[in-house]
């Protein structure tokens, strides 16, 4: 009984970590801009944070390859990493002990043509993090999404575009269709079952996957949005509120013997200010996200900083308690994005920090202003 009391312990110990919110897809630049893009959204993610920003677009925009990775920033904890040992799991057991680790990749390439938008996706995503050294738990969340995303907006008003001037009033809607595979959960890392189920039927690393509990399923999901925006001569103010995975998008499970995990219904509400002062041009912006989820007001709010000079933005922003900091530098035709950010891993306001580098390089994109 003692036993099993201590067993549940460890396991609502680890779920309580395993809280960060995540997105089908975010942005590099809005992450080093502390994710305050509900407002801003004018790259090719504008589907993955409100499709009603469609509605400022006037030209034609093509992203044909954005290829983008996260890793786990390690520059702070660099001698947990010096004369790493090989070939004692003991030994790295200990290291890694704590750490929380992530990799990520993914290539979204979109097109906008007026009101209208379009986004291809696929992306790699794997966190885990080794708990407890007395009774070694490991805490996996790894997903492989693909599929496509579509939308669009419809304008009121007289300042759709990028020249027009006025007062403009969109509404957006989007839908996408993702396929989603992976492995969530906590599992104890010696314990009986999980090993016998390995040691009996493992002949391949797809067979450790799915005893592990991988899965495949897919899903329709839509998204709503709102965005309502004032432009002058120099300056551009704008509010808007969206409605991502309207009523959560839930997965058909088409492979494997666990559920997939939904992709959660985020509410978000933000503002953003942008003005011209000749080569000089800054963007503000802060976001209130996610409105319907319960978590502590101050891991809601979201703000970030642009300051932009031909070729080159200084990004930086605030997001859940922590700094974030960056630069865009635009070659054409490269253009190249790399900053440092955090995420908040547990429950409470500065709980458990994941400290992470992110990097894009943008080729060939194309924008013509109609």
């Amino acid at each position: 009984m003692k036993k099993s009391l201590l067993f549940l312990l460890f396991i609502f110990e680890l779920s309580c970590l395993g809280q960060e919110v995540i997105h089908v897809g975010r942005s590099p630049k809005a992450l080093l801009l502390g994710d305050a893009y509900t407002a801003r959204a004018d790259d090719e993610y504008t589907l993955f944070y409100n499709p009603a920003a469609l509605g400022r677009n006037s030209g034609i925009e093509i992203t044909p390859l954005n290829p983008q990775i996260g890793v786990t920033n390690a520059l702070d904890e660099s001698d947990r990493f010096k004369d790493f040992p090989s070939g004692d799991a003991s030994l790295i057991a200990d290291r890694i002990l704590g750490f929380p680790l992530y990799l990520q990749a993914g290539v979204f390439p979109g097109l906008k043509m007026a009101t209208f938008g379009f986004n291809l996706f696929a992306q790699s995503r794997t966190s885990f993090v080794l708990q407890n050294a007395t009774h070694p738990f490991i805490d996996i969340d790894y997903r492989v999404d693909r599929g496509f995303v579509a939308g669009f907006a419809f304008n009121f008003g007289n300042g759709g575009g990028k020249s027009n001037r006025g007062l403009r009033t969109s509404v957006g809607v989007s839908i996408k269709h993702t396929q989603r595979e992976g492995i969530k959960g906590v599992f104890d890392l010696f314990g009986i079952d999980l090993l016998n189920t390995i040691s009996q039927n493992a002949e391949s690393i797809d067979d450790v996957r799915n005893a592990l509990g991988w899965s495949k399923g897919k899903a329709w999901g839509g998204d709503l949005g709102f965005e309502q925006s004032f432009t002058t001569e120099r300056t551009e103010l704008t509010w808007g509120v969206s409605v991502l995975d309207v009523g959560g998008t839930k997965y058909r499970k088409i492979s494997g013997d666990v559920d997939i995990p939904e992709q959660e219904m985020f509410v978000n509400a933000g503002v953003n200010v942008k003005q011209s002062l000749g080569l000089l041009a800054y963007s503000l912006s802060a976001d209130l996200a996610p409105l319907n989820k319960y978590l502590p007001f101050s891991r809601r709010f979201h703000i970030g900083l642009e300051l932009d000079i031909p070729f080159i933005s200084i990004l930086g922003g605030f997001s859940e308690g922590y700094l974030s900091y960056g630069v865009e530098v635009r070659l054409w035709p490269v253009k190249l994005i790399a900053g440092f950010y955090s995420q908040e891993l547990g429950v409470e306001y500065k709980e458990s920090e994941g400290k992470r580098a992110v990097f894009q390089l943008n080729f060939f994109d194309i924008d013509i202003d109609l």
